[in-house]
């Protein structure tokens, strides 16, 4: 069996998508006031430009 290199094992691990995600959420929701009014002013933005 050969040895795989610290760095690859652990972004191939299962877990570290885990732990991004998780990560991401925690901040979404720390920050998550402005991300709403973000999301819908980008939202409105796309319906106004004739996009839709």
């Amino acid at each position: 069996m050969r040895r795989v290199p610290p760095v690859r094992r652990w972004a191939t691990d299962p877990l570290a998508p885990v732990l991004v995600l998780a990560v991401g959420a925690m901040l979404a929701a720390a920050y998550g006031h402005p991300l709403t009014w973000a999301v819908l002013g980008g939202l409105a933005g796309y319906t106004l430009s004739g996009s839709v």
